[in-house]
């Protein structure tokens, strides 16, 4: 019995994928800094003003979409410009990010998605002040989000939180006795755009 429901399922699968469609496109958008909390979301976006007050970087890439009925499976691959600023010092910082998004079709035009984010950090930049190498280049973290379908163009609105510390230790310089660590770990909302050929 388990065989033959082994079977019809994978048949189910293999069908299914025959059926499924590719998709392909670019995509860009904005980072905004994050309150660290998902209910916060409504003050952080809450106009376009504070959009553009809480702006901190942006985003380019593109992305592949697998479609299965009301699943969808989207890796993608981009490049991150980060402007974080901790009290009077100024962070920038890039990375190459590769989101890998499990969405569902809760309607034809909307989505939920969520998944983890592989990012590959570059050696971040703090102005006047000396700090030690990043702790690691490499570093994992999740996000969530609601992503709308407008024919081949689509527009999502995505939260992402890194998973583990990623800190630099920063030194004295110029006689000033600076210390401290700064976490760079990601904290972000993200608003983008995409476009499918």
């Amino acid at each position: 019995m388990f065989a033959k429901t082994a079977l019809f399922l994978s048949l189910l699968f293999f069908f299914n994928l025959m059926f499924a469609q590719f998709e392909y496109g670019v995509k860009a958008g904005i980072h905004l800094s994050a309150s660290g909390s998902i209910t916060d979301a409504t003050s952080d976006l809450a106009s376009l003003g504070e959009i553009e007050e809480n702006m901190t970087g942006y985003f380019i890439g593109s992305y592949v979409s697998l479609d299965l009925a009301f699943l969808y499976l989207r890796p993608e691959l981009q490049f991150s410009y980060l402007n974080t600023n901790f009290d009077s010092l100024s962070l920038t910082q890039s990375r190459l990010e590769a989101p890998v998004s499990l969405g569902f079709k809760v309607l034809p035009i909307l989505s939920v998605f969520a998944g983890p984010t592989l990012q590959y950090n570059f050696e971040p930049e703090i102005e006047d002040v000396t700090f030690t190498a990043i702790e690691q280049n490499t570093s994992i973290g999740l996000h969530l989000g609601v992503r709308t379908h407008l024919g081949p163009l689509n527009a999502d609105v995505r939260f992402d939180r890194g998973i583990n510390p990623n800190e630099l230790t920063l030194l004295e310089q110029n006689g000033i006795p600076i210390s401290g660590r700064v976490d760079t770990r990601s904290n972000t909302w993200s608003l983008g755009l995409s476009y499918r050929f």
